[in-house]
């Protein structure tokens, strides 16, 4: 909802993108947003079944507050966004019979008088600490793969706008780490591939897992997965060699670039 706020401030002329604008946005888009998905209201249910108005008013709240914060990251008054909300997608070539194709939603492109394309992304949460800046930036990173395919230049800038906190992250990429990123990618879609193949598909235990709502099918803890539904082939070797080893490194291609 936020996001469809930020998209939608553009529509206006540039003297009339204020916050007290923007924060008026809000009930619309929730309304629009309720209307495109009914399911939504069960967020804002009782046990009883009663409409539960006080936290649906608190949660408004803070998405009008979230998006408040933004006046104080960027200006919106000097801004005009050549794309918003723009649905990118490419292939890599060489991957399979068809290619590999990359496809996702850039929040926001801005184009310079030079030509020199900035891709930002909001980020309704807080920025994450130094330690772990790498996940994020490998979506950002995977994006300007993206736009550089398709409009064979790469991104000037890649900007993070994280609402949460009010914190913005940039970093500006060169060819060099895209074309890592797209090995990257080419890996993990080998070991995705032989992991679909063979039906191995291994347990990556993380911090997060103790969240997990699906301990009871995992082996981690000790629970049975459900039955594999794809036909898998017979080993090389027979079954007496057991599941088929995993691509080396298969874990580690998603690590910060």
């Amino acid at each position: 909802m936020v996001h469809a706020v930020l998209e939608r401030l553009f529509d206006a002329p540039a003297a009339e993108r204020t916050a007290p604008r923007a924060r008026g946005l809000v009930p619309g888009e929730w309304e629009k947003l309720l209307a495109a998905r009914p399911e939504l209201a069960e967020l804002f249910r009782r046990e009883d079944g009663s409409h539960d108005a006080e936290r649906l008013a608190t949660w408004l709240a803070d998405a009008e507050r979230l998006v408040e914060r933004w006046f104080a990251l960027e200006d919106p008054t000097r801004l005009e966004p050549a794309e918003r909300e723009l649905h990118v997608e490419t292939v890599l070539p060489d991957v399979g019979d068809a290619g590999l194709t990359l496809r996702g939603i850039v929040d926001r492109i801005d184009v310079a008088p030079t030509g020199d394309l900035r891709i930002v992304d909001y980020k309704t949460g807080k920025a994450p600490a130094p330690q772990y800046r790498g996940d994020a930036l490998f979506q950002m990173m995977f994006y300007a793969l993206v736009m550089w395919r398709l409009r064979g230049r790469v991104p000037r800038r890649l900007q993070l706008v994280y609402l949460g906190s009010g914190d913005v992250l940039t970093y500006d990429p060169v060819e060099a780490e895209l074309l890592a990123v797209e090995r990257k990618l080419r890996a993990l879609w080998e070991a995705i591939s032989l992991a679909t193949e063979t039906g191995d598909w291994r347990p990556r235990p993380t911090k997060l897992c103790g969240w997990c709502d699906h301990q009871a099918v995992c082996p981690e803890f000790g629970g049975t997965p459900p039955p594999y539904p794809l036909p898998v082939p017979a080993q090389r070797g027979g079954p007496a060699d057991g599941p088929a080893a995993p691509v080396e490194g298969a874990q580690g291609r998603m690590d910060p670039v």
